[in-house]
């Protein structure tokens, strides 16, 4: 649990601002990647690498505005996925996370 987020990857369960945030499979460990490295960039590929999908580019692209809407379902004000152009996405933590240690710390479960 970090500020608004709650993740769990034993029960693979997101939510912000206390509401849940159905997310697929896939779209659930690139929000586990980008977490995991808050304020650093993530490449497409370091993203399909951590969620074990084998895609193009345009797919991840795809999944990020899927997660992106579901959050803003969630809350109208989310503001936490960037894009950076050029480069990937990242989790922009907020500023009382920013010292903060990496909001999630498990492994895939039978890893």
């Amino acid at each position: 649990e970090r500020g608004p987020l709650k993740f769990s990857v034993e029960r693979m369960e997101v939510s912000w601002s206390g509401a849940p945030v159905p997310l697929t499979v896939t779209e659930f460990w690139i929000i586990h990647s980008l977490i995991r490295h808050p304020g650093h960039v993530r490449t497409r590929q370091q993203l399909m690498d951590d969620a074990n999908v084998l895609v193009d580019d345009q797919t991840i692209t795809s999944h990020i505005k899927r997660i992106r809407r579901k959050f803003l379902k969630a809350d109208p004000g989310f503001d936490r996925l960037d894009t950076v152009y050029g480069a990937g996405y990242r989790w922009k933590p907020a500023a009382s996370e920013k010292d903060a240690a990496p909001a999630v710390a498990e492994d895939r479960p039978g890893e």
